[in-house]
């Protein structure tokens, strides 16, 4: 295993000034979850761990003191599609 990964740079998808990219965070989360399993983030921030946790099926738990982030990543969340969802929209 590598200690360093490599990935390329993508743009903020809200205004929170350190959003991380969802690449990191599909990588982080496929190394120790799976489909079911609950996510907790206790700095949820913008929501890109609870974005990436819904899409590959689990669950998710996030704490933000900040109401204007905590509202940014509830919308965030509730607009990503898991993947059986997005394979189901595919069929229609």
């Amino acid at each position: 295993m590598k200690t360093l990964w490599q990935m390329t740079a993508e743009r903020h998808k809200t205004v929170h000034p350190t959003e991380k990219p969802e690449k990191l965070l599909e990588r982080i989360l496929s190394i120790g979850c799976e489909e079911g399993f609950t996510v907790l983030d206790p700095f949820m921030g913008s929501g890109t761990t609870g974005a990436v946790a819904k899409r590959m099926g689990c669950n998710f738990i996030g704490i933000e003191i900040d109401q204007e982030f905590f509202n940014i990543a509830k919308e965030r969340i509730a607009r990503t599609m898991s993947l059986t969802e997005m394979e189901l929209a595919h069929l229609f």
